[in-house]
């Protein structure tokens, strides 16, 4: 049997100590971005793929989700977290520290606090848990404020804009904590959509990665954008990088592939990249700012 392993680039130094397990193996040399994020090019290739530090989120055959948990001391993040005015808050965080919300839960109760830990929809497997493009575990909720549980501000900041609450941000190994503020970043996206004003040449990006792919979705966006007078052309493509958007004429590009590509690494792109949401507040259809989530589309 041959067996494929995949890891996230967090991972891929321990790519030994982890390969070592299995005989004849081949590893993924290709970045790995999520659950969404299959190499699809590897998987034609082995028995069975071995995907690591995700939980699972693709029904493909011979794929494996392999999750990675991270150990913290829920005592010690919720005496931190003893700092923050709420008392009704709901907990969320990413699947490597998941696995001990309701411990961090309870221990939060015992301190006073009145905790929402609710399960999101079928893209995400744990209480709590949340992806850059899913917050459907904060929907409807009732808390005063959001308490995320991990590291770094990407997700932190995605539950503010989902939710319009306030929202902290807690590191479970060094349990810093802070409030998470997304005024430059909204200001930011509005000074990107003004930079699309009065441009034509639209790319609309369509992800191969099958957890991402939005097809349906770019094709209705090339209707609205023909209606508005732009030209515009629906582009297939693997991992969206500058070098390879720089080979084609667009004046800037509405992306449906992973949101990340827009938020966090529209820097690195000379044209301006929106989401489909900013598109339409674009072209008139929309005017609050609204974060961009992936629902996946059945196949014709």
């Amino acid at each position: 049997m041959r067996i494929g392993v995949q890891l996230p680039d967090g991972l891929k130094r321990k790519a030994i100590e982890i390969c070592e397990k299995f005989e004849n193996i081949v590893l993924s040399g290709e970045s790995c971005f999520g659950a969404c994020d299959i190499d699809l090019a590897l998987l034609n290739d082995v028995d069975v793929l071995y995907h690591y530090a995700h939980t699972k989120l693709l029904n493909i055959e011979k794929v494996v989700y392999i999750p990675f948990y991270i150990d913290y001391d829920t005592e010690k993040v919720a005496e931190r977290l003893k700092e923050i005015k709420e008392q009704k808050i709901a907990l969320i965080s990413t699947a490597q520290y998941c696995h001990k919300l309701p411990e961090l839960k309870k221990s939060l109760e015992r301190r006073g606090f009145f905790v929402e830990l609710k399960k999101g929809n079928s893209r995400v497997e744990m209480p709590g848990q949340v992806l850059g493009c899913n917050y459907t575990a904060l929907k409807n909720t009732e808390a005063d404020a959001v308490v995320f549980v991990g590291d770094g501000v990407f997700h932190a900041r995605g539950a503010l804009l989902y939710t319009g609450k306030k929202v902290y941000s807690i590191n479970p190994l060094n349990f810093e904590l802070k409030e998470i503020n997304a005024q430059e970043f909204t200001r930011e996206r509005y000074f990107l959509i003004s930079r699309c004003v009065g441009l034509k040449n639209l790319g609309i990006l369509v992800s191969t990665k099958p957890g991402q792919k939005r097809l349906r979705l770019a094709e209705k966006i090339r209707e609205k954008a023909l209606k508005k007078g732009l030209k515009a052309i629906i582009v297939y493509i693997g991992e969206i990088t500058p070098e390879k958007l720089e080979n084609l004429p667009f004046d800037f590009y509405v992306n449906t592939a992973c949101p990340r590509i827009s938020y966090d690494d529209y820097k690195r792109f000379k044209m301006p990249i929106i989401t489909p949401q900013e598109f339409e507040v674009l072209i008139g259809e929309r005017k609050d700012f609204a974060i961009d989530e992936i629902e996946l589309e059945r196949e014709k």
